[in-house]
């Protein structure tokens, strides 16, 4: 089996956040053949900002509900949405 690559918007809900250390939070709870590649910080509204993730992740796993499912284990998140996804 490959594997998928998705991009995934992942949106805190405090407006003042250190996104490296937010993205740090996000890697880790993801186990180890899940892998974010890059990310992006993007601005939504308000002052507010988003990190846009490059995930790597196992072509089994289909779509991106299982990575979003597990992103959502951070605390201090507002709102999860896979944008794309495809074979790497």
């Amino acid at each position: 089996m490959g594997e998928f690559v998705a991009l995934i918007d992942v949106v805190p809900e405090d407006i003042d956040i250190d996104f490296e250390d937010f993205v740090l939070k996000l890697k880790n709870v993801l186990p180890d053949n899940v892998v974010i590649e890059h990310y992006e910080i993007k601005p939504v509204a308000f002052g507010l900002k988003k990190a846009r993730v490059r995930v790597r992740y196992p072509e089994e796993w289909g779509g991106t509900d299982r990575v979003e499912e597990l992103l959502g284990q951070v605390e201090g998140i507002q709102g999860i949405e896979g944008i794309a996804f495809s074979k790497a």
